[in-house]
């Protein structure tokens, strides 16, 4: 292997092992830089928080998402929260865009962008999110990276961006299986950068495949995170689960 081949797991590595007061992320996943043309896509997806303080916490995530070319990908995207706190309440709606940008040259990541405009609702703020989105495959390895900024929109109380990361590496196994890790975290905000970090990390398993007969393929993620360092007193535990129906047209 080139040294190219270990860059981008190794940031995903150095991520992973910091640790402090993390956002669990409840509403994020790992997303490639890669878009299928033609492709319509129906997903959801949730995370749950198990223990702790925030024990029951939970955030569900629908989107509808179609790739009109090689680049380009739209979706539009519904939150819904559950706490002890408020009860269950949709928060947002939101349109989505991601970009194929391409590859880099000579060590072979490649790379995207994505973009999201968030409605806020029952009280919560709209929100402007950014995120690079970065691939490393080597055989039948893969690393993922998305770098992530938010911005609140309209609210005076939070009018400042925060930071953070959703990172994975997973290998294929048998045939469309594919085990590895996920991690989520903070890396901060505007008046504390990179801040004090965190994250949550755990086992991943993926599968996709269509069963005979059906119209659409399926693919399935799923999840196990659990605190490191001082966030334990936040949740014992995070599970995540998430399925994606797909078709060309």
């Amino acid at each position: 292997m080139k040294i190219s081949d270990y860059l981008l797991p190794t940031v995903i590595g150095l991520l992973i092992t910091t640790s402090a007061q993390a956002d669990p992320r409840l509403d994020e996943k790992v997303y490639s830089p890669y878009v299928m043309n033609g492709v319509a896509e129906f997903e959801a997806r949730s995370a749950r928080q198990l223990g702790g303080a925030s024990a029951g916490d939970m955030t569900t995530v629908f989107e509808g998402e179609y790739g009109f070319n090689d680049h380009l990908s739209l979706a539009v995207v519904g939150t819904l929260e559950r706490s002890r706190a408020d009860g269950s309440r949709f928060t947002g709606v939101g349109l989505e865009a991601v970009y194929a940008i391409g590859q880099i040259p000579g060590i072979g990541i490649d790379t995207g962008a994505y973009l999201e405009y968030k409605y806020g609702l029952n009280g919560d703020s709209d929100v402007l999110e950014a995120k690079l989105l970065l691939a490393k495959n080597v055989d039948r390895f893969q690393a993922l990276l998305n770098l992530i900024v938010e911005r609140p929109l309209g609210d005076k109380d939070e009018n400042f961006a925060s930071y953070g990361y959703a990172a994975s590496a997973t290998w294929r196994t048998v045939g469309a299986l594919r085990l590895g890790a996920e991690a989520f975290g903070d890396l901060g905000t505007d008046h504390d950068f990179p801040g004090r970090q965190g994250a949550y990390v755990g086992p991943q398993v993926l599968w996709e495949g269509r069963p005979d007969g059906w119209p659409f393929e399926i693919d399935i993620d799923a999840g196990w995170l659990f605190p490191v360092g001082s966030v334990h007193s936040e949740t014992k535990s995070q599970v995540r689960f998430g399925i994606e129906l797909e078709r060309r047209f």
